[in-house]
């Protein structure tokens, strides 16, 4: 198959890009907005961007409805989130998050997650979760316009936790870790079968 993609419509984009970019790590990205009201939302369109400055790359679609995402409106409002990662024993909780709830709707309460207390934002972080980011924002980027147009957020690491469990010798444990990533539709993965291959010149 080969197709000139500017003659599909967006519908048709989605699933070509996501079912082939894949699979794809999940940020699960905590706010708060200037209520105080917490927010919590999974992303899959995520990355690490830079070292040097340490900044995460995460990218969040314009709904359908128009808008932006309440996670958007709140890195705008107040500059920080904070990314926690999936591992497999929160991906129930991770995926209850997940649907177009009213702003007023904390979603730690509704996922029955706890509220970790960050050391340099005010959002909070997933309790549960074995590994942090706490975030500010550098820029946020508009990547078109409508319904299904990206808004690349960069936020800058300021503080990251590692549960105990996960750190071992001076590094993340992968393994300990057991992230899920995302795939197609509604498939995940699970990192659960890892080789390894020295680079060249190593």
């Amino acid at each position: 198959m080969d197709c000139d993609i500017k003659t599909l419509p967006p519908e048709a984009v989605y699933p070509l890009l996501v079912g082939s970019v894949q699979p794809r790590p999940i940020a699960w990205v905590s706010t708060q907005d200037l209520l105080g009201v917490a927010n919590l939302a999974p992303f899959s369109f995520f990355t690490v961007a830079s070292v040097k400055p340490p900044v995460l790359a995460l990218s969040i679609l314009t709904p359908a409805g128009g808008g932006e995402k309440d996670t958007l409106a709140n890195i705008r409002a107040t500059g920080e989130f904070v990314v926690n990662v999936v591992p497999e024993h929160l991906a129930e909780a991770m995926n209850l998050s997940c649907g177009p709830y009213a702003p007023e709707v904390d979603e730690f309460d509704l996922a029955g997650v706890g509220k970790a207390r960050s050391r340099q934002v005010r959002a909070p972080g997933v309790e549960q979760a074995p590994l942090r980011f706490e975030c500010v924002l550098n820029q946020c980027l508009a990547l078109g316009d409508g319904a299904g147009a990206g808004n690349l957020v960069l936020g800058e690491v300021r503080h990251v936790h590692v549960a105990d469990e996960a750190w071992r010798d001076g590094r993340v444990a992968s393994k300990a870790l057991a992230l899920v990533g995302k795939l197609g539709g509604d498939e995940f993965s699970r990192a659960e079968a890892a080789f390894s291959l020295r680079r060249p010149g190593a």
